[in-house]
């Protein structure tokens, strides 16, 4: 019985002990980026294979035994959470977030003490597709590379781009040339801005806001629309995020210049987080020509459901510059005696002023992992104001100088558009396809005033030693104005086939239909229209594709590609016979090889061939002809890479030959074999920058890089040649866990260099060795 008893008590001490020893834990995963419920993520204890998996909403309940210490959470496609259960509570449930393994983001979330190197996928190819997959070359530059550089300003933030060649004009004109040619399109997210492709130069905004640049190289037609034959250029701005961030940056520099920076953002509830950003700049400037940029953006990200997201960016400059014409050269194109070339010779009267406003909806719906709706409303209102005296023509003494040529001119942009997309992904048998259906819409209303420059200012001759700038008032009386209406819709698919995992293929098909009506209305100087002007319509539509297979031999490493893709380009040329041209026309074939290894290296070699038909360009003062074509062939190469810790290394070399192929000799005279203007033969880029590890000198970082130009000429007769130069710039910072010191050298040998022209021989100076001294603060 005693035997009996005592059995009876331990099986009932073991039952009770047995019923204490589970707890309940439950709760919801979630993404880290985008807040959304993740299904079926496999909670389990650690080690053991016991647990349970999310539901369609995210959410889970297990009963873990008390003497466990651990729950493991993982799915495919994540990196894999360990969470202690102590700090799990049984009586209410929590939220837990995964972070992607490999993200393909619209931000990239800087920490200043890791070294990053190119975005596994980038957002301008709008599928995910592994840059290492697509048989493209693409380049970006990020926050990073911008921070440890000093960059606050697009063009000088592309000079690390390989192969594009970014020219500031006037003072604040930004232009660029991809692969030898101007006909690039710049996207804002993703949205087209129309400015560039109708004057191949627009101004752009401070950085303050933006997270990286990507450059999409060679026709993208298929994905983007016309104009874009030497590429793409994405601004990808920084977006909400669900924790808490913060940074806080200002500079003083050369030219009592200084900059100021600030963003802030985070979660205002599960479903809603924010994101805002400001930048000024301002600067008396290179050559006296002053800079004065306000950039503010305001981005919402609201997740009702784990299918639904809607994303809202709101953006506002309003910045003013100096212009600068440059300076006029000799009739060799050698300076002239006596010239000052830091001496800013136009009127001080000389304005351009920027204006916009830019907005973007977009709502994002997912039925199933592998199939989502995406469609993108944006709205942008464009004012540019310009004036300055820009032809300067030396005596026959060279001792003076004339202001030939005042001009002005009053540019207002309006563009709506949207761009509705669905991609899936489908089986064919053991192949698979990644799809992209959409439909693109766009209306553009640009109204560009111009008139007389009066006043005693006007048509004066200032001396080349010791000018007097000032000679007097002058204003803008308008009398004109020029009206484009455009409509463009498009229709395209796209297709990322996997064969196996070595061989893989993109093919993409497009329909635009493009409408545009041009004319000339009569002004008083109120704006009101005395007479209105004949109406000319440019109808036309266009089939552009590409196609290009990928062969790895070593998977997601090693990649063989080449491809085929065209272009197209509306007229917007009305000849004074009213004549109206075809469109411009061209393709690219390109190959190349990419190799990346373990997140440490990434090095890219390509060439290409593109040819260019059906250009149109001035004749003479009051007449356009359509008169010949113009090709580019050449070879890239592009490295990035991390070898050791602290130690990044960026560096690119491009070899372009554009050139006349065929031209009208009886219409313009130049000769077939001529260059390109503004296209030089050799460029190269590089950046060097160690952090050291050791505890002794842990947090300080040294940088080192520089950009060469080969000579190129400014016309295209090739009678004037702009000189090859090469610039070095340097940091030295101190990086600790909030806080960051730095200085910045540009132009270290302080080069006399110049980096672009107008009207032949009147050449930009580029600027002379100068410093920047930056603090900046990161929560």
């Amino acid at each position: 019985m005693k035997k009996f008893v005592l059995c009876s008590v331990f099986m009932l001490l073991a039952i009770v002990a047995n019923a204490q020893s589970y707890t309940t834990i439950s709760g919801t995963v979630k993404d880290l980026k985008t807040g959304k419920t993740i299904s079926n993520v496999t909670v389990a204890f650690k080690n053991v294979r016991k647990g349970t998996h999310t539901d369609a909403n995210g959410h889970f309940q297990l009963q873990v035994p008390t003497k466990t210490k651990t729950v493991q959470f993982s799915k495919i496609g994540y990196e894999t959470v360990v969470k202690n259960i102590a700090s799990l509570s049984s009586s209410e449930p929590f939220i837990l977030f995964l972070q992607k393994e490999v993200i393909a983001l619209d931000e990239v979330q800087i920490d200043a003490r890791k070294q990053l190197m190119k975005p596994a996928v980038l957002a301008v190819g709008k599928l995910p597709i592994k840059d290492i997959d697509a048989p493209v070359t693409t380049n970006s530059v990020d926050q990073r590379l911008l921070l440890q550089r000093g960059v606050d300003d697009l063009g000088t933030a592309v000079k690390s781009a390989t192969g594009v060649r970014p020219i500031n004009r006037y003072g604040g004109f930004q232009t660029f040339r991809i692969r030898g040619f101007n006909n690039f399109v710049l996207l804002l997210d993703g949205v087209r801005d129309e400015r560039h492709n109708i004057s191949t130069s627009a101004p752009s905004t401070n950085l303050a806001n933006v997270a990286r640049i990507e450059v999409l190289k060679g026709p993208a037609s298929v994905l983007y629309g016309h104009s874009a034959l030497g590429g793409i250029i994405n601004i990808v701005r920084k977006k909400p995020t669900l924790h808490d961030t913060g940074n806080f940056t200002i500079s003083y520099g050369s030219y009592k210049s200084y900059t100021m920076s600030a963003g802030f953002g985070g979660s205002i509830s599960p479903e809603l987080r924010y994101r805002t950003d400001f930048g000024l700049t301002r600067s008396q400037g290179w050559r006296d020509y002053g800079v004065a940029t306000n950039n503010g953006s305001f981005a919402l990200t609201y997740t009702p459901s784990s299918k639904d997201r809607l994303d809202f960016y709101l953006q506002v400059n309003d910045d003013q510059y100096d212009t600068d014409t440059g300076i006029p050269m000799d009739d060799d194109g050698s300076l002239v005696p006596g010239l000052d070339p830091k001496t800013r010779y136009n009127d001080p009267q000389d304005y351009l002023k920027h204006k916009r406003y830019d907005a973007q909806l977009k709502y994002t719906h997912e039925f199933s992992e592998t199939s989502k709706l995406t469609n993108l409303l944006s709205y942008a209102s464009d004012d540019i104001d310009y004036l300055s005296t820009e032809f300067l023509v030396l005596n026959a003494t060279k001792d003076a100088i004339k202001r030939d040529f005042p001009f002005y001119f009053n540019h207002q942009t309006k563009t709506l558009q949207n761009q509705l997309d669905y991609s899936f992904q489908a089986t064919t048998g053991s192949i698979k396809h990644q799809l992209l259906l959409g439909n693109s819409l766009s209306f553009l209303d640009r109204k560009t005033f111009r008139g007389k420059v009066i006043g005693p200012g006007t048509f004066t001759t200032i001396s080349v030693q010791n000018p007097v700038l000032n000679q007097g008032h002058i204003e803008a009386v308008d009398d004109k104005v020029d009206v484009k209406e455009e409509f463009v819709s498009g229709f395209y698919l796209q297709d990322a086939i996997s064969f196996s995992e070595h061989f893989k293929a993109m093919i993409g098909l497009r329909y635009d239909i493009f409408d545009g009506t041009y004319y000339r209305d009569e002004l008083n100087k109120d704006r009101v229209v005395l007479t209105s002007g004949t109406r000319t319509t440019i109808p036309s539509t266009a089939f552009t594709y590409r196609a290009g297979v990928v062969y790895q031999p070593i998977p997601d490493a090693l990649s063989f590609f080449a491809s085929y893709s065209n272009y197209f380009k509306p007229s917007r040329r009305v000849a004074p016979n009213g004549v109206v041209f075809d469109p411009e026309k061209g393709y690219q074939i390109e190959g190349g090889v990419k190799y990346q290894k373990n997140q440490r290296f990434s090095a890219t070699i390509s060439t290409y061939y593109l040819l260019k038909n059906n250009i149109v360009e001035r004749t003479s003062v009051n007449d356009y002809q359509q008169i010949g074509e113009a090709d580019s062939k050449g070879v890239e190469l592009d490295i990035e890479t991390q070898p050791v810790p602290g130690f990044y290394l960026k560096a690119g070399y491009a070899f372009v030959d554009a050139k006349v192929r065929s031209y009208n000799p009886q219409l313009q005279r130049v000769a077939p074999g001529n260059s390109l203007r503004f296209a030089p033969k050799h460029s190269a880029n590089f950046w060097a920058n160690y952090e050291f590890q050791s505890r002794a000198l842990h947090g300080i970082g040294l940088g080192f890089g520089g950009n060469y130009v080969s000579s190129n000429f400014t016309n295209s007769s090739n009678t004037f040649t702009l000189p090859a130069y090469t610039t070095l710039d340097g940091t030295i910072y101190y990086q600790a866990k909030r806080v960051r010191i730095g200085v910045n050298i540009n132009n270290l040998a302080n080069t006399l260099y110049y980096t672009d022209a107008i009207y032949d021989r009147q050449f930009f100076v580029g600027q002379g060795r100068n410093f920047r001294i930056s603090l900046a603060y990161k929560l």
